[in-house]
């Protein structure tokens, strides 16, 4: 290995960049000045080091000066222009000093070098009365290693298989080191700059203590700055792609996300089912929004992933749920087969035919057995009164045929049905008198006793009113 230093380290990178490490240090300003991307989402901890970790830091590069900190590992990667770099272990480490010079916290109590009383000191204070502190912070060399060459699954098995494979690393942690356009959405959606209303998070106070929880969720929900929510966020999504009749583990969670971002994966360029997620989500806000502050303290993680899987695949299955009515039911459901006087659930087996428990106790896993025989109830007790369910029923055909619509036009006198004014053929569009959304049970089907034509635009205002209702309103507007 060559050993390199930031006066020399262009010369010494190799410009064919096939996989290599070199080993060196550079110094605190080096990092202040270098193309160097310091704050990588995939290799960052979702809790934050704290400021007197931080000041730590500062006294181990000023004071304990045979300590030293640990070595940074850095990505080397060739530009048309140059060089860039990447910090892929060891961000906080090198955020700490950076963050000082920058002012945003100031040097620990009880600091003294050389005789100097630094102690609380800011920067631009320290700056002015000891000039030769702050030289001394940025002229402080750390110990790196440089990797050359590396692919982007090179680097994250470098992050989670080498670097931190004896670290107290979560699942969750390891899949956000996996790069691409999965774990960027995912990251986004839950924490960042594209986050949810569904995932908004809140300030509880008491007397002792502060923490932060999620508005929608329980507090059982909890937040502990180990990417919580990203996960709760990566297993819905999995399970929507993948069936959540067929359980989950972290290892299959895991080569699942790895693969879909590999060049032959489905995410290698861009994440295709953006638009669908996003779908998901807003469909999942209305859902757990709906929940009662009677029942929200059964919101944890997996009684909030059913909640709203199953009432996707009621959508899928039927046509559409109407959330407050649906998740009155599920609460129902859950209560009284959970219920120890009741016992619904004594004569009952699970999927893989064991004794079934209460309930309740089945939320606790995200095995096959578990869902499947939770969705067994759900369906059993579904079936014996959908309308009371929340589901709606609706006609799977959705457009009217061409010829039915010209029949009916002419029917009409080649009249607008709502309007009554004349209506060109080329601008003809078939509605539903009752809206399919209402549902069968309902009439709103896709037969031509519920066909009334319009033109195109008032088909796209009528929204879910009904034909006399939307007639009324034109007629009132029009007067």
């Amino acid at each position: 290995m060559c050993f390199i230093t930031c006066e020399n380290a262009i010369e010494k990178f190799n410009p064919e960049a096939y996989p290599a490490c070199n080993n060196g240090d550079v110094t605190v300003g080096w990092f202040g000045t270098a193309p160097v991307n310091i704050g990588n989402r995939a290799y960052q901890r979702e809790k934050v080091a704290t400021t007197l970790w931080k000041q730590n830091i500062l006294r181990t590069m000023l004071v304990t000066i045979y300590a030293g900190i640990p070595e940074i590992h850095i990505r080397v990667m060739k530009t048309e222009t140059g060089y860039k770099f990447e910090v892929v272990d060891g961000q906080q480490r090198i955020s700490a000093p950076l963050g000082f010079l920058a002012g945003d916290f100031p040097m620990p109590n009880n600091m003294i070098i050389d005789g100097m009383d630094i102690s609380g000191m800011y920067k631009d204070e320290l700056l002015e009365k000891y000039p030769s502190v702050v030289e001394r912070l940025k002229e402080y060399r750390i110990a790196c290693k440089w990797y050359e060459g590396l692919t982007d699954a090179m680097t994250s098995d470098l992050y989670v298989n080498v670097l931190n494979n004896v670290n107290d690393q979560k699942p969750q942690e390891i899949r956000n080191a996996v790069l691409g356009f999965y774990s960027d959405y995912v990251r986004n959606v839950s924490r960042f700059e594209d986050l949810h209303d569904l995932f908004t998070r809140i300030t509880v106070k008491t007397k002792k203590s502060e923490k932060t929880q999620l508005k929608y969720f329980s507090s059982k929900f909890a937040l502990k700055g180990r990417m919580e929510v990203d996960e709760w966020l990566s297993e819905l999504i999995y399970f929507w792609k993948n069936d959540m009749r067929s359980g989950i583990t972290q290892d299959k969670h895991y080569k699942w996300v790895v693969s879909q971002q590999l060049p032959t994966g489905e995410y290698s360029s861009t994440f295709t089912d953006k638009k669908k997620v996003d779908e998901l989500l807003n469909f999942a806000f209305s859902i757990i929004r709906s929940v009662p502050k009677t029942q929200k303290e059964k919101l944890n993680s997996m009684t909030a992933m059913i909640l709203v899987l199953y009432a996707n695949d009621l959508r899928k299955r039927f046509g559409n749920v109407i959330p407050e009515t649906y998740v009155s039911s599920f609460f129902d459901v859950y209560d009284r087969w959970s219920d120890t006087s009741k016992k619904l659930y004594v004569n009952e087996l699970t999927d893989n035919k064991n004794q079934m428990p209460p309930f309740s106790e089945l939320f606790g896993g995200k095995n096959a057995n578990a869902i499947k025989t939770i969705i067994s109830v759900l369906d059993r007790e579904m079936k014996k009164d959908m309308i009371a369910f929340g589901v709606i029923e609706m006609d799977m055909i959705e457009t009217f045929k061409r010829t039915d619509i010209i029949k009916k036009w002419k029917e009409q006198g080649g009249l607008c049905y709502y309007t009554g004014e004349p209506l060109d053929e080329d601008n003809l569009a078939g509605d539903h008198f009752i809206p399919r959304s209402w549902g069968i049970a309902r009439g709103g089907v896709t037969e031509y006793d519920n066909l009334v034509v319009c033109s195109k635009s008032l088909n796209g205002k009528k929204g879910n009113m009904n034909g006399d209702n939307f007639k009324a309103m034109l007629s009132k507007d029009a007067a």
